[in-house]
């Protein structure tokens, strides 16, 4: 199976879920809801995208302040993405017609509508069904790159130990990215920031990191040193298309799912108080 990268098929899954998918829709019965949750110092914009079929989730994006969360709610056979743009200002930007974030960017817009966000961005992969025989499945992918770390469960699944959690990083990758993967903005006096860190396939675009090619089996393509660093700060992630280390949650059954952005160690709110926006 070839692998995915959001950039290129912005509408296909990992090697993992889509053997999931591929078991059928379910018959919908009662809707999911996602808390997304914003534990970072600063504000973040989460976005979703759905796959073909699907419907757009909130507008596809809005604003997170620190500290925040929101309900975002779902048909229960729902597949598609999430992430978190950061840097945004939409205000200079109205008419969407160039970059309103400098991470995950979708065409300028607040609400993406459906648009897939540009790479690279931390990317959480979700199929939900109903069915309880079936269960629901997520990952955490790295494939096309990192901008923030984010930890995925069942509302009631938040423990290290359970197949439906998602733990988020050991360490910030953004502070160990190499200069020839890094994203950088300008950080006032001069100086600039790493706010993302390219996946090797996306910085060189060479066949044996991208697992195309002669390159395009799990056999051939075995990561490069550069996802060992992905695989080294995040543990749970994706870090290449065929990362068969990295944690897939499945058979999962919920009625809610929690989405947060900066986990640990990056702020904290223990209210996790609910956003009216």
């Amino acid at each position: 199976m070839a692998p995915r990268y959001w950039w290129a098929r912005p509408l296909l899954l990992s090697c993992a879920l889509m053997a999931a998918l591929a078991a059928g829709p379910t018959v919908l019965a009662e809707g999911i809801v996602f808390h997304v949750k914003n534990r970072c110092p600063f504000p973040v914009w989460p976005a979703s995208a759905p796959n073909t079929a699907h419907p757009v989730l909130a507008g596809g994006g809005f604003f997170l302040p620190p500290g925040r969360a929101k309900r975002v709610a779902a048909p229960a056979t729902w597949t598609g993405r999430f992430w978190a743009r950061t840097g945004c200002n939409f205000t200079a930007n109205g008419m969407g017609d160039a970059a309103a974030c400098l991470t995950g960017d979708c065409e300028g817009r607040l609400a993406c509508n459906g648009s897939v966000g540009s790479p690279p961005a931390t990317l959480v992969e979700v199929i939900l069904h109903e069915d309880q025989s079936k269960g629901s499945s997520y990952d955490v992918s790295l494939v096309d790159g990192y901008n923030l770390p984010v930890a995925v469960s069942t509302k009631l699944a938040t423990g290290a130990g359970s197949k439906c959690a998602i733990a988020g990083c050991a360490k910030d990758v953004n502070a160990v990215c190499p200069p020839e993967l890094q994203v950088t903005a300008a950080a006032g006096g001069g100086a600039r920031t790493v706010v993302a860190c390219k996946s090797a396939c996306l910085a060189f675009g060479l066949d044996a990191f991208c697992c195309r090619g002669a390159y395009a089996t799990p056999a051939a393509c075995r990561g490069s040193v550069y996802s060992r660093l992905f695989k080294g700060a995040c543990p749970a992630y994706y870090s290449y298309a065929y990362d068969t280390t990295a944690a897939t949650a499945s058979g999962c059954y919920a009625q809610e799912y929690v989405v947060t952005f900066c986990p640990n160690r990056w702020g904290e709110d223990p209210a996790d108080r609910v956003a009216h926006i």
